[in-house]
């Protein structure tokens, strides 16, 4: 699928540098001028990828005024330098465009985990002290994976604890929102490898039930990023 959406992007950004630099037919650039209309996410990466090259260019401009001379030696170093701001110019982009698409995929996948967070508060849930205080931190675990409030710090804690629910019935009743929360922190973590076998987990264990529907879906939604 990564191989899939890179050959998409790639396609897409031949089609916005050639219509900034004036490439197209005046048929393909009118359809393209519609396309920017009706896609706010085609239109910002065109406006992302027409600003760095703005900003190239302005640079390259400002340094072949510094080097320019008449001097047989100072022309090839121009030269020598020039060549090297084309170079910085193929990384600017490629990075700016980098940051830009790790950026839409971290609000892609922000999205996408939207419907799926839980509620959790401590007043219905009491059964005791000792309760009391596993419950208080299971739910405060479970509350910043949905605020996104150190998430690697979530997965360190709540990984132990999934892998003893065979042998610790401590946390047994809370199987199924221990492991729901630690997939949505993989997911949140850009781990999507290893909160699929765990919502698969849910599936199984969970035939015909809610969670189980629930679980089929999200696995649908983070198989298509």
């Amino acid at each position: 699928m990564d191989k899939e959406n890179e050959i998409i992007i790639d396609g897409i950004d031949e089609r916005i540098e050639a219509f900034l630099r004036g490439e197209m037919s005046a048929e393909e650039e009118a359809a393209f001028k519609q396309e920017l209309n009706n896609n706010p996410d085609l239109r910002n990466r065109a406006m992302t990828m027409s600003a760095l090259i703005k900003e190239v260019q302005a640079q390259n401009r400002e340094k072949e005024q510094t080097v320019i001379t008449t001097n047989t030696v100072k022309s090839k170093k121009r030269s020598v330098l020039l060549w090297a701001c084309s170079i910085a110019a193929v990384f600017a982009i490629v990075f700016g465009v980098g940051l830009y698409n790790n950026h839409r995929r971290h609000a892609l996948l922000e999205e996408t985990l939207a419907p799926y967070y839980g509620r959790y508060h401590m007043d219905s849930s009491v059964r005791g002290d000792a309760d009391s205080a596993t419950i208080a931190r299971l739910y405060s675990l479970f509350n910043q994976v949905k605020n996104q409030k150190d998430v690697s710090g979530v997965i360190k804690e709540l990984e132990p604890i999934y892998r003893s629910l065979d042998e610790d019935f401590s946390y047994y009743p809370w199987a199924n929102d221990i492991a729901w929360n630690l997939a949505l922190a993989y997911v949140k973590d850009d781990q999507i490898d290893k909160a699929i076998p765990l919502l698969e987990k849910i599936k199984e264990d969970n035939p015909d039930t809610p969670i189980s529907k629930k679980a089929e879906d999200l696995l649908k939604k983070i198989r298509a990023l």
